[in-house]
């Protein structure tokens, strides 16, 4: 499936839920962000591991979270999604499903944290950007940001 790229708005996304692969694709122009989309893709890399590539998306009205080559309907209840700073420049993120700790990732984030420290115009939509996982956590179960992803974005089952 064809998903936007988090922070770039000049690349797009190939993403293949089954195996977690996915492939960037620059656009020679600026794509037109009022066409819908079906969701958004990311990459953060393990502390002393391999890239792990992370997907939201719309599946008929279905909110799916890929992380690799896991997928879970965020409509069950049962399930949450944290997120840590455990030791400064390094976050922890945790997909939790009936109290079980099913998906676990930590990695570092050095110079994005120290950008933000120099950058006096840094603000939420930086950290937004900059914290993909984070912002994934504060706003995938709230029904509000829910209810305007399902109207917005197109379904990736169509």
């Amino acid at each position: 499936m064809l998903l936007n790229h988090w922070t770039h708005e000049r690349k797009q996304v190939e993403f293949d839920p089954e195996t977690g692969q996915a492939k960037t694709i620059v656009l020679s122009n600026s794509k037109n962000t009022d066409k819908p989309c079906s969701g958004f893709a990311h990459s953060e890399k393990r502390i002393f591991g391999s890239k792990v590539n992370f997907a939201i998306y719309r599946e008929d009205e279905n909110i799916i979270f890929s992380a690799g080559e896991k997928n879970w309907h965020t409509e069950n209840s049962g399930i949450k999604f944290k997120h840590s700073q455990p030791f400064p420049f390094i976050s922890k993120f945790q997909v939790i499903e009936k109290g079980v700790c099913t998906f676990c990732i930590l990695y570092s984030h050095l110079a994005r944290s120290l950008y933000s420290i120099v950058d006096v115009t840094y603000d939420q939509i930086d950290r937004d950007a900059d914290f993909y996982l984070e912002f994934i956590t504060e706003n995938i179960l709230d029904k509000e940001w829910r209810a305007m992803v399902t109207k917005k974005w197109e379904s990736s089952a169509t």
